[in-house]
């Protein structure tokens, strides 16, 4: 059962939960007052887009009567290639990239969370007190089920998430980082709206088979019959509540079945010095109790950092692979 934040850091049962399993759910951490920046300003980005879009004749209205998250799933129904602008990464796609559809959200309020004290306090208790924000992250904004068409229903943060390790698409430099992720629930998280499932243990297995997906590079994942008779436990949590797992952690996450917006955000960290598995896509010293003037306070700058990475892959003056899609395939199971 997940637990409830009362005090700072982990609890040593807590930490020993995480140890066994691989990940722990905390049904509640962050409160209204945390959640509310984030809300504000994915409120004024929506709007922003839609007035552009709308004026130059991209949409069919500006849905101004409706919900953010109705509002959010009407655009993305109408034009499913804004869904980047929402994320806060670049999109992961390995050769040329068409500039009008390579965007992030590097807003101050996304920068904010992911400094949290809050959350920080229980990264330090998982890997030490020299944290590095990973740039390996996502938004995960999720319509109703019925509302998501085409490619979409198998993109993992429009659509369901197939069963994975975070390692999958990491490049080698990070195979003996110690990253934790942190998946944060920006609205409550159930099995009807497409919480995360888990296979307790299984961050002690190594690295499993994973099959790329041709139709979206970005997707690989274990096949489903590779995951019969392994139990899977549901991670439900509260709105403003959070999952640490491991990055060799079996999981999913389910279909959003209900007629609510399911919104979460993976959060990764590692200890500061070693690999990010993403070098093209810039990270920054979160917390260091050894250097406090290293840590990284200005979203500015981290937003500069996000629109070089962008424009040297733009440009192709970055000609590396951005992520990992094919090495832990297998033939014969593939």
């Amino acid at each position: 059962m997940p637990s409830t934040r009362t005090s700072r850091g982990l609890t040593h049962d807590e930490r020993s939960a995480f140890e066994r399993d691989g990940f722990l759910a905390i049904d509640q951490l962050l409160a209204e007052e945390d959640l509310q920046p984030i809300e504000a300003e994915y409120a004024a980005l929506l709007d922003r887009l839609v007035s552009e879009q709308h004026a130059a004749g991209q949409l069919s209205g500006r849905f101004e009567d409706l919900s953010f998250a109705e509002r959010y799933a009407r655009v993305i129904g109408e034009r499913p290639d804004l869904h980047c602008f929402f994320n806060i990464s670049l999109p992961l796609i390995n050769g040329p990239v068409e500039e009008a559809r390579y965007h992030l959200n590097a807003g101050p309020s996304v920068f904010g969370l992911l400094r949290h004290p809050k959350v920080l306090d229980l990264v330090e208790d998982l890997i030490g007190g020299e944290i590095y924000c990973s740039p390996v992250q996502q938004m995960r904004m999720k319509p109703p089920a019925a509302c998501v068409e085409g490619d979409l229903q198998g993109h993992s943060n429009i659509g369901a998430t197939t069963w994975h390790q975070d390692i999958v698409a990491l490049l080698p430099d990070a195979d003996e980082t110690e990253q934790v992720t942190v998946w944060l629930a920006i609205s409550e998280a159930t099995e009807e709206n497409g919480c995360l499932l888990s296979v307790p243990g299984s961050h002690r297995d190594g690295p499993q088979v994973h099959c790329s997906n041709d139709e979206l590079a970005s997707e690989p994942h274990v096949p489903t019959r590779l995951m019969e008779g392994r139990p899977a436990v549901s991670l439900p949590v509260k709105r403003g509540g959070l999952v640490l797992f491991h990055k060799m952690n079996l999981h999913c996450a389910l279909p959003n079945r209900s007629q609510c917006l399911r919104w979460s955000m993976d959060l990764r960290y590692h200890p500061i010095g070693q690999g990010s598995g993403r070098p093209a896509f810039p990270g920054f010293v979160a917390r260091s109790r050894k250097n406090p003037a290293s840590e990284a306070r200005d979203p500015e700058a981290w937003a500069a950092a996000w629109e070089a990475a962008r424009q040297a892959i733009v440009s192709g003056r970055y000609p590396d692979r951005i992520f990992e899609d094919r090495r832990w395939n297998d033939a014969a199971v593939c």
